[in-house]
């Protein structure tokens, strides 16, 4: 079954990472247990988005992406596979992102990829068949879950930001990994998608 975040999902996960985890108490406390969204549109755009976002920092990506929108309209496989690679690489995106990017609109082309088809995949799945092709790693893959599909269990477990935001949630000596991100996030099951999103703004 697949389950999607939503106002009552959400109160359901902060009712559940109270009860099951003390150290959210303070940051639920601090914004009075308001979860800051974080939504992209679903489909190719949003795909596209979140690998431009790929090692960038949010405003960099954010200005590349704006230029992207005004150069690709409407923002379509389609069109994106027929705009000229240079003035792709005039909006901002490099190279390999350009390679990747359009190694996705030939893909959703030849119907090798079907977003509509995500929809009733459960998450693993998902990540599965995004990781699948090149650019898409499991952070993109977990990202496209949360802010595209609104899945309520979506953990980018490599993401540097929940990384950091543990470690000082948790207090511990060094910034943990990507394994110890999931043994600490196991307890957070089936609403990891909001503790994510709690833990993005205290390292925000």
């Amino acid at each position: 079954m697949v389950n999607l975040l939503d106002k009552n999902t959400t109160k359901e996960a902060i009712q559940h990472l109270r009860k099951v985890d003390k150290d959210f108490l303070n940051i639920l406390d601090k914004d009075k247990n308001v979860v800051q969204t974080f939504k992209k549109k679903e489909g190719f755009i949003g795909l596209i988005s979140l690998i431009t976002e790929q090692q960038l920092s949010v405003a960099s990506a954010k200005a590349i992406f704006g230029r992207l929108e005004k150069k690709v309209i409407p923002f379509s496989a389609e069109n994106f596979f027929n705009t000229k690679e240079k003035n792709l690489r005039a909006c901002g995106l490099s190279n390999q992102k350009i390679n990747y990017c359009m190694g996705i609109a030939r893909a959703v082309k030849q119907n090798k990829l079907s977003f509509k088809k995500l929809e009733s995949m459960e998450d693993e799945e998902v990540i599965k068949k995004l990781t699948s092709f090149k650019g898409i790693g499991e952070w993109t893959a977990n990202c496209y879950l949360l802010a595209c599909m609104s899945r309520i269990d979506a953990w980018p477990a490599n993401d540097l930001g929940i990384q950091v935001a543990i470690q000082k949630m948790k207090k511990l000596k060094t910034r943990p990994n990507k394994l110890t991100t999931e043994k600490i996030a196991e307890p957070w099951r089936p609403y990891r998608s909001v503790a994510a999103l709690l833990l993005w703004t205290t390292y925000d």
